[in-house]
Formats: structure tokens, C-alpha cells, sequence
């Protein structure tokens, strides 16, 4: 009799925020930091004014205008925000987008993630019809393009969830890995020849602070007619309760994504787009700034937790560091637990971005934080280790 492995168990990234106090939580991925004061006195007055009613589907016109500007600006994409049928949408955050294009391409088909991947691109495709196949890379989160054609090939031809798209996230989430234009352009290849398409994550575009660039794959040659790109302001605006983001592409794509989002959302908050569209790019230094700073608490909090023997993956972005935990444990679950019990802080382990095992001694830090609280975990850590 053959005897069956026993299922993984997953952490639940919100279960441990809950176990964790704030003052030592480096687990749920969101920006704490405090809101912009201009777009929060916007919001205020928008509101007041009493425009808080039913927008578009697709999403607040000088919104979709300034996203369009800042797209053009920073990927170097053009994007008509005028356009029909519409190339840019406003999107209830990037969840929106992802849920849209799971309704609207991927019930009864299956998508790519590269392994560590994000859950909630798996667990969006199985609420709502889809499959997940994961393709793990490899120690130093790379991979070979032989290898990624050929495992597409063979989820493409199944007859059951046969392959439909590749998910690229980069910089990725968990572990911040920026794709090189070499291995972005490997994607490219394999979604060419197997006529897939591409949904590519960039809601950690202007974190980047490494040698390689941010390059969105829509950018490539003949890649913008077979990729959808989704992004988020939840991060890069410390508003992750507002449920604001977009996804572009053409226009024949963008279309049913539309339709989807008017059944099952209706609109994006009016009033809360409103605001954003007069402050989006108010301020040419905001990105750059935002990089800085990041970069800032990036190396300081680095530093001190490869004192305590973190040895930490060089991932050329700064909202999470992705770290092999000290070389005295094994199992980043059960080293996560003796730090929330001891320490009262919390991280996430690698075992909830995988399928294998192979990521067990790993760990996410969210490093989002007020820097009050980031030395204070820090503190707390070497009370510990």
C-alpha cells in the first residue's frame, strides 16, 4: 500500500498578523506609513462637497488621465486614456484587476507563477475557476528558459486546466526579485511561441534600487498586444484601505476585464479617485523620494539583522527583504513562532509563497514601517538571537 504525503500547511499571513503586536509586526505586506497630507485634505474636501456617488466601471476620467501620464512617464508606455474601447482602467486594487481577468480569461484554464510566488495570485484563480502552476526557481531565484518552455509546453497541451498566461511579478513579491531584460525577454519568447498571455504585476515598480532597472515586459517587442499589467496605489500612497489600482493593455483585452468589474464592483470609490487624479503627479520628486526612503530603511534594517546572522538575498528592491533565517534553524514556522513568543515579532515564512519545501528556511520582512518601529523590532530581535 502506498502511503499518501501528508498535504503542506500553509501559514496564513493575516492569522499570524493578528498573533503579532503592531509595534513588532514586519508580516502583512501594506505600507503603515502615515498618508500623503495633501491627498488626505483632497479626499476631505472632495467628500464634503458631496461627491460620493456612482462613477464609471472603468474608472474616474482625470484619474485615468494622470495614470496614463505617469505610465508614459516612468514605463515609457504610451496608453490612451480616451480610447474605446479602453486601454486604461481604474481597478478596486490590484485585486480588482486580477479577479477581472480571472473572470474574464482563466475560469477553467490555468496561469504560471514563478515559486516563491504571491498567494493570492493562486488563491484568485481557484475562487473564481481557475488553476495555479507554480515553477520553482532556483537557489538564487533564477531560472533557465529551456526549462520554462518546455514546463509550459507540457501545461499547455493538458486537457484539463490547459495553460493560458504567464504571471510575472517583479519586483516580486516575496522576496523583492527584480527580473533582468535577459530573463524577461526569456518570458517573452515563451509566451510568443505558445500564443499566451502575459499578466505582469508591477505593484512594486518604484522600490527598485539595484543594478537592474525596472522594465515593464509590455515593452518589449511584440509583447504590449499579448500583456496585461497590473499595478496598485495601495502601496506607493499608503492607502491600502482605499482599494485603488489599474491594469492597461489594449483595448480588446482590456474590454472584458471592464465588463467584469461593472458586475462585480460596479466602480472604484469615486470620491477617494477623485483625490488621487489632483495629486498623482503633483510632485515629480514623489517616486524618487519614495525609492530613497525605502532604500534607507532597507540598509539600515539589513544591517542589523545580518549581525544577528540573517543571510539575506541581494534582490535589487527595498519593501521586503527575503532572508534565509540564522544558520542554527532549519524551519522558518517554528522559528517565527519562538520570535512572536520571545520577542513579540513577527515574520513571515517562506512556506507561504511555496509548494515545496525548498523555501522552508526562508523568511519575509516587510520593512513598510514607521522607523520607530523597525529599530524597535530590530531591538527586540537582538534581545533574542
Amino acid at each position: 500500500m502506498t502511503e499518501t504525503k501528508p498535504k503542506r500547511v500553509k501559514p496564513d499571513i493575516r492569522a499570524i498578523t493578528r498573533l503579532v503586536p503592531p509595534s513588532g509586526n514586519l508580516v502583512q505586506g501594506q505600507s503603515e506609513l502615515p498618508i500623503d497630507p495633501r491627498l488626505a485634505a483632497e479626499a476631505a474636501e472632495i467628500i464634503a462637497a458631496g461627491h460620493n456617488h456612482y462613477g464609471g466601471s472603468e474608472g474616474d476620467a482625470n484619474l485615468r488621465k494622470a495614470v496614463a501620464e505617469k505610465i508614459a512617464k516612468y514605463n515609457q508606455i504610451e496608453v490612451d486614456p480616451d480610447a474605446r474601447p479602453f486601454q486604461l482602467m481604474v481597478t478596486n486594487g490590484g485585486t480588482g484587476a486580477l479577479i477581472g481577468i480571472t473572470q474574464s480569461y482563466l475560469r477553467g484554464k490555468s496561469a504560471l507563477v514563478f515559486e516563491p510566488y504571491y498567494p493570492y495570485h493562486r488563491r484568485i484563480l481557484e475562487e473564481f475557476g481557475g488553476k495555479t502552476e507554480a515553477f520553482e526557481l532556483d537557489e538564487n531565484l533564477g531560472f533557465e528558459k529551456d526549462a520554462l518552455l518546455a514546463r509550459c509546453k507540457e501545461l499547455k497541451d493538458r486537457p484539463d486546466y490547459p495553460l493560458r498566461a504567464i504571471i510575472v511579478c517583479t519586483p516580486a513579491n516575496p522576496t523583492g526579485k527584480v527580473m533582468s531584460q535577459t530573463e524577461l525577454e526569456a518570458v517573452a519568447e515563451v509566451a510568443k511561441e505558445l500564443d499566451l498571455l502575459v499578466i505582469s504585476d508591477e505593484v512594486y515598480e518604484h522600490y527598485v534600487t539595484g543594478e537592474n532597472p525596472h522594465v515593464p515586459i509590455a515593452s518589449l517587442p511584440e509583447m504590449r498586444e499579448r500583456t496585461i499589467t497590473v499595478n496598485s496605489f495601495s502601496k506607493s500612497w499608503n492607502i491600502s484601505g482605499w482599494r485603488l489600482g489599474y491594469c492597461y493593455g489594449k483595448g480588446e483585452l482590456i474590454a472584458p476585464i471592464n465588463n467584469a468589474a461593472n458586475v462585480i464592483y460596479v466602480c472604484p470609490a469615486t470620491p477617494l479617485q477623485a483625490a488621487l487624479s489632483r495629486v498623482l503627479m503633483a510632485d515629480s520628486n514623489y517616486y524618487p523620494n519614495l525609492r530613497d526612503k525605502f532604500d534607507e530603511k532597507r540598509r539600515r534594517f539589513s544591517e542589523g539583522i545580518r549581525e544577528l546572522g540573517f543571510d539575506i538575498y541581494d534582490s535589487g528592491s527595498a519593501f521586503y527583504l527575503w532572508a534565509r533565517i540564522p544558520a542554527d534553524f532549519t524551519d522558518a514556522i517554528s522559528f517565527n513562532e519562538m520570535l512572536m513568543e520571545k520577542a513579540g515579532v513577527g515574520m513571515t515564512p517562506g512556506a507561504a509563497f511555496a509548494d515545496t519545501d525548498a523555501w522552508d528556511p526562508y523568511v519575509r520582512i516587510c520593512i513598510a514601517r514607521e522607523d520607530a518601529i523597525l529599530d524597535g523590532s530590530l531591538e527586540k530581535l537582538k534581545s533574542v538571537l
